[in-house]
């Protein structure tokens, strides 16, 4: 993937958000539990406000982003990677969330990497941090919730 212009990263972006998105619904319309439907239901509302944030990012905005250290416990790395099916577990659904957030996080970075223009890096490190957010706290509900009660 190659960006030349911050109008591609954009409709990139918000395209790849929609797809978040719709992938959440439709993992809370197949799921069997309660607990599991709420939560992809609360993952597919921020990515549809990620998709808004995305949507009307400008170059201006993003030199106004000031970046905040966030150390992610990189927990999804040492599990075993779980398909989407309709009766997954609080833990697989936390486990699916995770990897597909620090995918999410790893393409914006290597896309960030792979321009030379700077302004166009840093709208793209703005959006891996976005992502970076959003599994932290994937993460954190996944230690509190899973790694504490086993």
């Amino acid at each position: 993937m190659s960006f030349v212009t911050l109008d591609e990263i954009i409709k990139f972006a918000v395209k790849r958000e929609e797809t978040a998105y719709q992938l959440y619904k439709n993992a809370a319309a197949i799921s069997t539990s309660i607990a599991a439907k709420k939560m992809f239901e609360e993952m597919a509302a921020e990515e549809a406000g990620h998709k808004e944030v995305f949507g009307k990012m400008s170059v201006e905005r993003a030199e106004e982003y000031k970046a905040i250290q966030l150390s992610a416990m990189n927990i999804g790395k040492y599990l075993a990677e779980v398909p989407l099916k309709p009766n997954m577990t609080y833990q697989e659904i936390l486990t699916y969330a995770m990897q597909a957030e620090e995918e999410a996080y790893q393409l914006y970075t290597a896309a960030a990497e792979s321009v030379d223009d700077p302004k166009l890096k840093n709208v793209l490190t703005v959006f891996a941090d976005v992502e970076k957010g959003h599994k932290i706290k994937v993460e954190r509900i996944y230690d509190d919730h899973v790694l504490t009660e086993n």
